[in-house]
């Protein structure tokens, strides 16, 4: 009664912000963020994204954190509403510890706010035991209120993007009745239900394919930080999820956004590789990017880091003047 389903994560939290929300009112996102929540609370709830910058952002947002996001979206005239938490973290790949989420959703309900916790990364810690993820269920002893929601998705766990089939976990019974009106829109159709209560229900299954699926992120993993490591690029040790952050402010044209643009397009340009920008998820520093390595086989990441790191190569060794098709010929 208290679990709905519908076509991802994305339409879910669509549906949170529209029931639960109005038009204008802020959401505070630890910064940095995934890029695409802000389309997720904008298009149709209108809601408005508001980065919270952290001291400390491997360690999670503090209360003293959330006080001074919240002070500065109130100052620009915002309704502060909701507060969004991702655990384990995209784009940072930490584990928060559960006082983190504790205290975080203490700070909010003391302001009458609704938190979301997208545990969409759950299954795809790098350790299977002793990896410290604790599911938000579990840290409130599955008391949630009318003010605390959890979010999961196939997903990013099960490599299952295509099947669309998020869930959400609320003890808000009128959101939920709400929503059971809406998600006429965004419905999982009955076979791909069928398919999915099949798998999950596949106890040995699931306990292989887990255990599989974090050997070989473990060895993607592993690949990109032994080349970061070589190219003495610093990056921040991740523990859970499908991607890296790293540091390449070193190497940018300039200390500014627009260096780390021009940083971006010279990769793409010249490496064909796809980088996420610091500057899309909120990132106060620019020449911070997410490599995410999950998609592409083992061969095709070595030969990617290996492009990428003839191209850190070639911009230590050239000024940026001197880079073109001539000075950067044989990367591909």
């Amino acid at each position: 009664r208290q679990v709905a389903i519908g076509s991802g994560c994305a339409a879910l939290i669509n549906y949170l912000f529209f029931i639960l929300g109005e038009p204008k009112d802020a959401c505070l996102i630890p910064a940095p963020y995934y890029a695409a929540f802000e389309n997720d609370i904008q298009i149709i709830a209108g809601c408005v994204p508001f980065a919270v910058q952290m001291a400390n952002p491997s360690r999670g947002p503090t209360p003293e954190d959330l006080d001074l996001a919240y002070m500065e979206a109130r100052a620009r005239g915002l309704n502060v509403k909701f507060l969004l938490l991702t655990n384990p973290n995209n784009p940072l790949g930490v584990i928060y510890h559960p006082d983190i989420i504790r205290n975080a959703i203490t700070w909010a309900r003391k302001r009458s706010m609704h938190t979301v916790v997208d545990e969409i990364y759950a299954l795809s810690t790098h350790k299977k035991t002793g990896h410290g993820f604790e599911s938000v269920i579990k840290t409130m002893d599955n008391d949630l209120g009318n003010d605390v929601h959890f979010l999961w998705a196939l997903s990013k766990d099960f490599g299952s993007s295509g099947f669309r089939v998020g869930v959400l976990y609320s003890q808000n019974d009128q959101m939920l009745a709400a929503l059971s009106n809406l998600s006429i829109f965004s419905g999982v159709s009955h076979p791909i239900q069928m398919v999915v209560a099949e798998l999950l229900t596949d106890d040995e299954f699931v306990d292989n394919f887990l255990d599989i699926a974090r050997t070989k992120l473990t060895e993607s993993y592993r690949i990109c930080t032994a080349k970061l490591e070589e190219m003495v690029v610093p990056f921040v040790p991740a523990e859970a999820g499908l991607f890296i952050y790293c540091d390449f402010s070193s190497l940018l044209p300039e200390k500014s956004f627009e260096g780390e643009r021009k940083f971006c397009d010279f990769i793409m340009e010249y490496g064909r590789l796809v980088l996420t920008p610091g500057e899309t998820q909120k990132e106060r520093s620019p020449g911070m990017f997410r490599i995410c390595y999950a998609w592409i086989s083992p061969v095709v990441l070595d030969i990617a880091m290996e492009r990428l790191s003839k191209l850190v190569s070639k911009v230590r060794r050239l000024d940026w003047s001197d880079l073109n098709e001539t000075t950067v010929k044989g990367i591909l």
